[in-house]
């Protein structure tokens, strides 16, 4: 948990035991700043950043973010509330947190972190894991986690900050088993109560969506997937609906547009090679079912992508002067 003392409101350098701060008690409101620095999203790559005195960096992006502190000290600010971060310790957050860290006006203060984004994960993560990770935001506990520098977490990303090189596939994987110990604690884990009144075939089918994944649900059929679990399409598609909240065609219909963006982003492949690659065999329904998802056209949303991926290359190249 993070420490909730404060060094510095307003002309003080007390210490106050016991007591988590509010903003107002801090003397800075929440959102209130002359300067916020907003998180530049690139999936599994180890960032920089110095905030100064009073500077204000926030994380309002699609992915999640594990943020630490090397140098300084800085307040995590949400729901009213400001949580002290010394030098080590840091905050874990889900995607499309609202809260924002703001350096203490005493100095500067050096921020480590990297983001991962769920729908490039494509592979990795099974439908339960998947559906967990969504859910998470949801809750007003479990928008964010903090963790100080003698804790698990902060232990292996100080590792992880003192290794010589930052990039690569060896950094990369680092980044990922960080980034999976820090979230497992928020996942939620089913209890004996809850598989009491379980019947069998719910049971089967948790541990079949619980070892399927996303790619392998996007690409099978309902018949294929009511095969593997004997029983009905209907029946399978009802405890599907139940467990996940959506119908089963709905959520693999997301699944494919999410890898179509994936692709759109990271390659130059022409279109309708992107609509192969994420499942669609025919360019009409495909482009049809990307600009109702996301609201523009599969070349519009690539243009606009790079478009902002420029100007954010030249804010970085602006931040760093």
């Amino acid at each position: 948990m993070c420490p909730t003392r404060a060094d510095e409101p307003e002309g003080s350098s007390g210490r106050i035991n016991g007591r988590i701060l509010t903003a107002q008690s801090l003397r800075f409101p929440v959102g209130h700043s002359s300067s916020c620095r907003k998180i530049v999203e690139k999936h599994l790559v180890f960032q920089e950043n110095v905030l100064r005195p009073s500077e204000e960096w926030s994380s309002r992006g699609t992915g999640w973010v594990v943020a630490r502190v090397a140098e300084g000290t800085g307040y995590w600010m949400q729901n009213g509330v400001a949580r002290e971060l010394s030098a080590g310790g840091g905050v874990v957050l889900a995607f499309n947190n609202t809260g924002r860290l703001r350096a203490s006006r005493l100095g500067n203060l050096k921020l480590e972190f990297f983001s991962v984004r769920l729908q490039f994960l494509n592979g990795l993560l099974t439908v339960a894991e998947w559906h967990q990770l969504e859910i998470i935001p949801s809750h007003s506990d479990g928008q964010f986690l903090c963790f100080t520098a003698t804790e698990p977490v902060g232990q292996k990303f100080a590792h992880i900050a003192n290794q010589t090189r930052r990039d690569g596939l060896t950094m990369r994987c680092a980044l990922l088993q960080l980034w999976d110990s820090a979230v497992s604690g928020m996942m939620a884990v089913p209890t004996a109560a809850d598989t009491a009144h379980t019947n069998k075939l719910r049971e089967r089918f948790r541990q079949m969506i619980g070892h399927m994944l996303e790619a392998e649900l996007s690409g099978s059929s309902l018949g294929e997937l009511a095969g593997q679990l004997n029983c009905s399409e209907r029946h399978f598609s009802r405890l599907f609906r139940e467990e996940f909240g959506v119908p089963l065609r709905a959520r693999q219909i997301e699944l494919r547009l999410q890898r179509a963006r994936q692709l759109l982003a990271d390659s130059d492949a022409k279109v309708v090679n992107v609509a192969f690659g994420s499942g669609y065999r025919h360019l009409g329904l495909f482009n049809a079912m990307f600009k109702k998802r996301f609201g523009m056209t599969p070349s519009e949303w690539r243009q606009a992508n790079r478009e902002e991926a420029n100007k954010t290359e030249i804010r970085e190249a602006g931040n760093s002067k």
